[in-house]
């Protein structure tokens, strides 16, 4: 792809008026840079005083919505970046001005093929919301239902497309510059963040991730998710029934509806703990503006969540290792903890296994002996990431969501129950868990599992038993034969060379007939050797 030269000059421009040539890491090209930035007016005239991560979090404002989602994503990687910098970006809002409403009623009608009065009996033309990705508008369907249309913003490929090819560049020869620069990973994190953004900018995923939660918890209490009209949901557009809930974060409305707020922040850590360990498909974004509580249930809190773009899934391999850690830490085996990490890749340099096992241990074991009502996750998680980033550790994408998940579910529980006790909460789902997955009863299904394979070879065990003994009785001749067979290939080698020689020895020979010399006699009777030598 052709590399925007314009937005690159703006892009530098940008870097240069924040100074970000400061936060490269040590290399002898940094003075350099430092020095080549300060040529650069914008460097002159850029804002003094600032802390290195609160210019980034400026820099990145400035450079517009994709970079600032960018940015969102770099405040979840305590593993990589420091926390100055993460609590920076974390501040950073994804409000856009709204687009013009013309614009919004010609993409849905362009997208529904047909006219909006076709298939809205009312269509507000006030946005509900509007963002870096897409505008929200309610209404109603010809059948009287209430629903929100949310419409990717207009020209955004084009957008996505030339920033990320602005990303992809300078990761690239960020890595290449600067050997240092592999321990925090850029192209990596800028892939990852691109797998993120092709899934917020295709509705239909959007929409397959909400179908899918909604059905899960369908009957359950808990959480309700509004059903997607997937008749009119397109890759850029996606019609829901509308939800009228009280934001999370509006505490005194919450208590006027009724609602116990103790009760309310243990249903949400339910809620986590089903869909990471039940269904193992969790709401990767639940932050205040995605997340409701249902005020017509006051005595049975339920959540109402919606946009479900960014949801994390663990695979199996995942979840085992998940499993394998949660296992070493209850049993205070950090030795085997250690081995877990290694042996799953997460690794970017070699590891003093014994030094990383006493951090491991000087995190964790203080939190053990601490009373339950006073410990806290959130705290726990940018330890462990502090300390991964120090080792060059990295867990996989799915992992920070994870974490960053759980971080954002103790937050909000905790803003609206203080002394909520997210371990007590959590404990005896996840012990339940680890024993449907670990214990006794999962060996014995295993086991169940592979027994019409294993019964289905068991006739054929005496010959496969009388098969393995025969070989072990013609092992030592087999060996021989093995044998055999390398000295004929020696031989055969030998003779190669012998060839070699010989043709050395008709070249010779031919000279010196050639030359006329008394030797030639002597000569022509070594081609005859050499020749009988080949036959041999």
């Amino acid at each position: 792809m052709t590399l925007p030269v314009g937005r690159m000059l703006f892009v530098l421009h940008v870097l240069c008026r924040y100074r970000l040539a400061t936060l490269l890491p040590a290399h002898p090209l940094r003075p350099v840079a430092i020095a080549l930035m300060y040529l650069v007016p914008s460097t002159w005239f850029g804002p003094r005083g600032l802390s290195e991560g609160e210019r980034l979090r400026q820099a990145l404002d400035q450079l517009g919505p994709i970079f600032i989602k960018f940015g969102q994503l770099l405040a979840t990687r305590r593993d990589l970046l420091p926390p100055d910098w993460t609590d920076s970006l974390a501040r950073l809002q994804d409000q856009v001005a709204p687009f013009p409403v013309a614009q919004a009623r010609a993409r849905i009608e362009a997208e529904l093929g047909q006219p909006i009065d076709a298939v809205f009996s009312r269509f507000d033309d006030t946005p509900l919301a509007s963002a870096s990705i897409a505008q929200v508008h309610s209404g109603a369907l010809q059948d009287g239902t209430e629903v929100v249309a949310k419409i990717r913003r207009p020209g955004l490929e084009r957008i996505v497309r030339r920033d990320l090819a602005v990303m992809r560049f300078g990761a690239t020869w960020l890595e290449r510059l600067w050997a240092d620069a592999r321990y925090f990973r850029p192209r990596r994190v800028v892939e990852d963040y691109v797998g993120i953004i092709h899934g917020e900018l295709d509705l239909t995923a959007e929409a397959r991730n909400s179908e899918t939660m909604r059905r899960q918890f369908l009957f359950s209490p808990l959480l309700f998710i509004p059903p997607i009209h997937m008749q009119y949901t397109t890759e850029r557009l996606l019609v829901m029934d509308r939800i009228h809930g009280i934001p999370v974060n509006d505490i005194e409305r919450i208590k006027a509806a009724g609602i116990d707020p103790k009760r309310l922040a243990e249903r949400g850590v339910e809620i986590f703990f089903a869909q990471v360990f039940r269904y193992n498909l969790f709401h990767a974004d639940m932050h205040p503006g995605n997340i409701f509580v249902n005020p017509a249930k006051p005595d049975a809190p339920q959540y109402m969540a919606v946009d479900a773009a960014i949801a994390g899934r663990l695979g199996k391999d995942d979840l085992d290792i998940l499993g394998r850690l949660v296992l070493a830490v209850m049993r205070e085996d950090y030795g085997t903890l250690v081995d877990v990490v290694i042996r799953a890749g997460w690794t970017t340099v070699p590891v003093d296994r014994h030094r990383f096992e006493q951090s491991v241990r000087a995190i964790v074991e203080p939190i053990r002996t601490m009373p339950l009502d006073q410990l806290e996750f959130a705290p726990l998680v940018m330890k462990l990431f502090d300390m991964a980033r120090s080792f060059h550790i990295e867990a996989p994408v799915q992992y920070i969501l994870l974490m960053k998940t759980l971080v954002h579910i103790e937050g909000l529980g905790r803003s609206i129950y203080p002394q909520l006790d997210i371990w007590a909460t959590g404990r005896p789902l996840l012990e339940a868990w680890m024993m449907d997955n670990y214990g006794p009863t999962a060996t014995l299904k295993k086991l169940q599992a592979r027994a019409p394979e294993w019964a289905a070879q068991l006739p054929d065990m005496p010959d496969m038993l009388r098969d393995a003994m025969e070989n072990l009785r013609r092992l030592p001749y087999q060996q021989q034969q093995l044998a055999a067979r390398l000295g004929e290939q020696q031989t055969r080698h030998r003779r190669k060379l012998l060839g070699g020689l010989a043709g050395l020895g008709l070249l010779g020979t031919s000279l010196l007939l050639a030359s006329g010399a008394p030797a030639g006699l002597g000569a022509a009777a070594g081609l005859l050797l050499t020749t009988w030598a080949l036959r041999r």
